[in-house]
């Protein structure tokens, strides 16, 4: 099937760039070719045509090769954007615009439930690229299924060999790499299961395609970089600016035996009265002071090497709490990451907290660091946290633009891209980790932290650590089999459905 990738080659050859990025102008004056292509991949695909593709290799660079020539598609008939993010309808992966052997088909279609299902080859991941920064250089030429594995290979080498991509630190005992590796966890670990078991793959994974002996890095930290979703573009320089969007580090996997993030609630005692709070902070808001039973439960619970994340409310306007409460998880032997969730107006208090301990980062409330929907922070507050962030790298963050309808922004009208649909998060339960307040109690959710409910009740202080864990994972499944299908048939969100129909809905066994 090599002819069928034959202008897919010319065209490639034409608007790469040395660096494996694209020339995007130049690809607008190529249009025809472009379109020629589409059509190419329109006309035939291994399901529409089986005997025309006779190998597992010749089924892989065709799905390889109609996912590139897709996704450039898609981002010419927006452009120019700054990022597949900010598109029009903001379902750039998940629209099904293209065909494929006749067959309607989405970037997401192609990714998952062909490429990743179908095939058991991680290093798909550095030949697909989406547009992005963070994305592997494109190939100047179409994927041929001859000497396909070894074309893999090669590509993964040479993303790996860039330090924004693997980066390891003998001295710290870190390894920082691509959050690629992160996404896509279980590619790399096999069906293993659990988060310990993923980080192993992970490294094994690394060290195969480094040269670098699994024995001398088995045992480093697994530090995952910020991804970079600015546009690929030739003609425009990659900027990550010293805010970086945050994304979070850890995320659930069914076979671990407890929890790898949990969220410390101090209650919503604010210095903002923002309309949409998710848990409904004002200056008339409570605070419960960190108490040691209730960090040492949280140690007890939480995965050593985890990750902690303090909220509320505004954790800034009780700076020396917050401090001695992360130097009190330290010395009970928590190792793992520190997040502060602050809306910035406090810079000094936000930074002196930072400072106080080095695996610590914060994470911005996009609204208010923005001025969108909410009063900005002042000039100097800003200026403050840019600064400090530019010499600090990977400390300081800003949080998802997304609003949740819960809390103050139940009932609230948002616009279309501060919707969670918009951005292809769909409206069911985001699953967030449990989180333990300061008052002593678990809640399943942080957006229900202030729902005194015993659906959300997953035990209290002085509960034994596997069990809360045992209950969470039946939230879990409280939440598919009962929530979302509950919240789809009343057409709102699973939010709105917890903040305004909870009644209606049964409390899960292990609550009862």
């Amino acid at each position: 099937m090599t002819q069928l990738y034959d202008n897919w080659s010319r065209l490639l050859a034409e608007i790469v760039t040395p660096e494996g990025r694209v020339d995007y102008l130049r690809l607008a004056e190529r249009r025809e070719i472009l379109d020629r292509v589409i059509a190419d991949f329109a006309a035939i695909s291994p399901d529409a045509m089986p005997a025309a593709f006779t190998g597992e290799e010749d089924h892989l660079a065709y799905w390889l090769n109609a996912y590139n020539a897709f996704t450039l598609h898609a981002i010419m008939d927006e452009y120019p954007i700054t990022s597949v993010w900010k598109t029009r309808d903001g379902q750039f992966f998940q629209r099904r615009r293209h065909l494929a052997g006749g067959r309607a088909v989405s970037l997401d279609d192609i990714e998952h439930a062909i490429l990743r299902s179908r095939f058991a080859e991680p290093r798909i991941h550095f030949a697909i690229n989406c547009g992005s920064n963070g994305c592997p250089p494109i190939r100047p030429a179409a994927f041929q299924a001859e000497g396909l594995r070894d074309t893999l290979r090669t590509a993964t080498q040479q993303f790996l060999a860039s330090e924004w991509n693997c980066r390891i630190d003998y001295a710290t005992r870190r390894i920082y790499v691509s959050r690629i590796f992160k996404m896509y966890a279980e590619d790399f670990a096999g069906v293993s299961g659990t988060s310990a078991e993923y980080r192993l793959g992970v490294l094994r994974f690394v060290a195969e395609h480094t040269g670098v002996a699994f024995t001398c890095i088995a045992d480093f930290e697994v530090v995952y970089n910020t991804y970079d979703w600015g546009l690929n573009d030739s003609r425009r320089v990659p900027r990550l600016g010293p805010i970086l969007f945050h994304e979070s580090v850890e995320h659930f996997a069914e076979a671990d035996g407890g929890l790898r993030e949990l969220y410390l609630y101090e209650g919503n005692f604010c210095n903002r009265t923002c309309a949409w709070c998710t848990i409904n902070g004002s200056p008339k808001g409570t605070y419960h002071p960190y108490r040691g039973a209730v960090l040492d439960q949280a140690v007890a619970t939480v995965a050593a090497d985890g990750n902690l994340k303090f909220y509320g409310g505004e954790p800034t306007l009780h700076a020396d709490d917050v401090i001695d409460a992360i130097g009190y998880v330290r010395r009970r032997g928590f190792s793992g990451l520190i997040s502060i969730y602050s809306n910035g107006v406090k810079a000094a208090a936000l930074i002196r907290i930072l400072e106080s301990d080095p695996r610590s980062e914060a994470v911005l409330n996009y609204s208010i660091y923005h001025g969108r929907d909410a009063e900005p922070l002042a000039d100097h507050a800003k200026a403050q946290l840019e600064n400090w962030a530019a010499a600090h790298p990977g400390r300081l963050f800003q949080g998802y633009k997304v609003l949740f309808h819960a809390g103050s922004g139940t009932a609230m009208a948002y616009d279309r891209d501060r919707e969670a649909g918009y951005h292809g998060i769909a409206t069911g339960c985001v699953r967030c980790f449990p989180v333990l307040t300061t008052a002593g109690k678990f809640r399943a959710c942080p957006f229900a932290a202030e729902i005194d409910s015993p659906h959300y009740d997953l035990g209290r202080v002085g509960s034994d650590p596997g069990q809360v864990f045992e209950n969470y994972r039946h939230f879990r499944k409280w939440a598919d089999d009962t929530l979302d299908p509950a919240a789809r048939a009343r057409g709102v969100s699973s939010c709105e459905m917890c903040h305004q129909h909870l009644a209606e809905l049964p409390v899960p066994d292990y609550a009862r």
